[in-house]
């Protein structure tokens, strides 16, 4: 038995903060999640897989363009020819809700509705597999929904669809000790968007999705191809990113000048189809007027009209070693931090901006509090260079 495991392909996803990209390059990356799920549906063909299952936020939004509905209802229409199923679910972004869709998919593909259920198919290789899952009908979920599970019953391999996040309030919380408890085989996750396996006996999977859609959300993109045979499950990482989102760091001292620091970030450009945040250490080094023209983007500006194999996204100026902040004892820059930065107070600093999904995801992230206190003893090193 083989099936594809993919999740938030995010069609239509409007890639903000790319207005200094050419135009070109902002129309390939805003099509690049329909080339990455493509190549998802056409590696489902060559390898002849019994099924696929697509875990939420198939749609960048609730209010999904008939572009995305038509390509989606194309791709399946390919998958059907194949003898091939689909089974899927809505997630936050891409929530059911009325009028959702103008156009109806073909009878293949079975999307699970708003309470668990379960579908039960047949494989090439005579396995019977039941797959249980639900779908989203509002944008945020707070019951654990996984004690509504089907037990598992009369089939020979049990699969879960999930789209949750471990412990988060609002996506349909759950603990992995809760998809233990089911006796499943396999829960295939959606919603977090970096590859990662939670459990390995029974799979808990979290595919990540299939093009990076921002620069927090480095590394390759893809879905795997799962192997079942006597028993045993094997996961295949197939790439699927069309565009690479990558970090890199820069140390300059006094001597650098604007050609030696064109000349050093063309080396880290030098990829094809990598989008690069470059983080330049000890800026404080730098003479004022190179600082300038780091600040008004026209060393970025001259990078990209170079025309190299990757692309400058930005560039992050870090100063480090300030000797006068240095001295301080630690001890009171840790009580500083911990009086002045606190999860709570940001949530609650405004509760219209901590209800959009965008920032809610954002401020959620496990290293969003450390990024702060970087820019913050950052800015403070600015202020105090040179004085």
């Amino acid at each position: 038995m083989k099936f594809l495991h993919a999740a938030d392909l995010h069609l239509d996803t409007p890639f903000v903060g790319i207005s200094d990209f050419s135009k070109e390059l902002q129309a390939k990356l805003k099509a690049s999640t329909y080339e990455a799920a493509r190549k998802l549906f056409r590696v489902a063909l060559e390898q002849e897989v019994d099924f696929v299952i697509l875990a939420g936020d198939i749609f960048d939004d609730t209010d999904s363009s008939l572009k995305a509905q038509m390509f989606l209802k194309s791709e399946f229409e390919k998958l059907k020819q194949a003898g091939i199923e689909v089974l899927m679910v809505y997630g936050n972004h891409d929530y059911y809700r009325s009028n959702f869709s103008v156009i109806d998919f073909p009878d293949n593909v079975t999307v699970f509705g708003q309470e668990p259920t379960e579908k039960t198919l047949t494989t090439k290789d005579g396995q019977k597999v039941g797959v249980a899952g639900f779908s989203y009908y509002q944008q945020h979920i707070n019951k654990n929904l996984v004690q509504d599970y089907p037990e598992r019953e009369g089939v020979d391999y049990q699969i879960g669809i999930l789209h949750a996040g471990v412990g988060d309030d609002n996506y349909a919380p759950f603990k992995i000790n809760d998809l233990l408890k089911k006796g499943y085989d396999y829960w295939a996750l959606g919603h977090i968007h970096k590859r990662q396996v939670l459990n390995k006996k029974p799979m808990i999977v979290y595919p990540g999705d299939i093009q990076g859609r921002n620069q927090n959300e480095t590394t390759p993109k893809g879905f795997y191809l799962v192997s079942v045979e006597n028993g045993a499950t094997q996961l295949e990482f197939v790439q699927s990113s069309i565009y690479t989102w990558e970090k890199a760091s820069l140390s300059v001292t006094a001597d650098d000048t604007v050609d030696s620091l064109i000349q050093k970030i063309q080396q880290f450009l030098d990829k094809p189809n990598v989008l690069l945040t470059l983080t330049i250490e000890n800026a404080q080094n730098l003479d004022a007027d190179v600082v300038k023209t780091i600040n008004r983007n026209e060393l970025k500006q001259q990078l990209q009209n170079l025309a190299m194999p990757g692309t400058l996204y930005k560039i992050y100026l870090k100063y480090n070693s300030n000797p006068q902040l240095a001295a301080i004892d630690q001890k009171y820059w840790d009580e500083a931090e911990q009086k002045s930065i606190n999860l709570d107070d940001i949530k609650d600093l405004d509760s219209r901006l901590y209800s959009s999904d965008v920032i809610r995801e954002h401020i959620n992230q496990p290293d969003f509090l450390k990024r702060i206190v970087r820019l913050t003893k950052n800015t403070i090193n600015q202020k105090y260079t040179g004085e």
